[in-house]
């Protein structure tokens, strides 16, 4: 059996770019659910994955208007999660043609100034840093 990853190890990229100061990351796949009745029938006739979706959510220490600029502009980037951290070998998470489509600011005053990407990616893949 595996040891679970520890979360301080995980680097996230934007393209070639390691993400600074990152706290939190996630990533969601959704995939929504056809089904059909028809007359005579109390359970579904058809049951199947339909559309999915990949999303991507990112906490971070805010340096510059960087990502707000990156929503305003509808730019696509890709995003790669690296659980373990850098090196060959280790695992990736890669989302394409990632559209940024939420910014959040967040000022506390006893805090760091956080700020919140949220984006959606046409393809996901799993696979390994080489």
């Amino acid at each position: 059996m595996s040891a679970p990853l520890i979360g301080r190890e995980a680097v996230i990229m934007k393209g070639a770019t390691q993400i600074g100061f990152c706290k939190t990351v996630g990533v969601t796949i959704d995939a929504s659910i056809t089904k059909q009745y028809f007359l005579g029938s109390d359970t579904p006739d058809v049951l199947a994955s339909g559309n999915k979706t990949f999303k991507v959510s990112i906490g971070k220490a805010y340096i510059d208007k960087t990502y707000a600029d990156d929503v305003l502009n509808g730019t696509s980037v890709t995003i790669e999660v690296r659980p373990e951290g850098t090196g060959t070998g280790k695992q990736k998470i890669t989302l394409s043609n990632v559209v940024l489509n939420s910014w959040k600011l967040s000022i506390e005053q006893d805090g760091i100034i956080m700020e919140s990407i949220e984006g959606e990616g046409k393809t996901i893949a799993f696979g390994t840093q080489t």
